[in-house]
C-alpha cells in the first residue's frame, strides 16, 4: 500500500471521524450560552452532514468502510447538533424564567 493510498484509505477517514467526536464532546461540555445558529456560509456544514449521511445510506457502489466511517461521521454531527441545540434551548428557558416572568 501507497503512502498516499494509506492517507485516503486510513487517515482521512480517522481524521474526520474523530473531528466529529470532538465536535459531540463539545456540544456536551461547551456552556449552553455560546451556542449560535448556521450565519451565511455556516450553512454549508448543514450541506456536508447530508452529503456524508446520504452517501453513507444510499452509495451503494461505495466500499463498505468508506459507508461505515461517513455514517459515524454523520451520526457524531447529528448528535452534537441535537445536543446543542436542546442545551442552548433549555438554558433560554431557564434564563427567561429567573428574569422574572413566570409565563415562560
Amino acid at each position: 500500500m501507497s503512502f498516499w493510498e494509506f492517507v485516503t484509505r486510513v487517515g482521512v477517514p480517522l481524521i474526520v471521524v474523530v473531528g466529529a467526536a470532538v465536535i459531540a464532546v463539545g456540544a456536551f461540555t461547551d456552556p449552553p450560552e455560546t451556542f449560535s445558529w448556521p450565519r451565511g456560509w455556516q450553512w454549508a456544514w448543514v450541506g456536508l452532514w447530508l452529503m456524508a449521511s446520504g452517501e453513507a445510506a444510499f452509495g451503494t457502489e461505495r466500499p463498505w468502510s468508506e459507508r461505515v466511517w461517513k455514517g459515524a461521521a454523520a451520526l457524531l454531527v447529528a448528535v452534537a447538533s441535537l445536543v446543542a441545540v436542546w442545551r442552548h434551548q433549555r438554558w433560554r428557558r431557564r434564563a427567561g424564567r429567573t428574569d422574572g416572568d413566570p409565563a415562560r
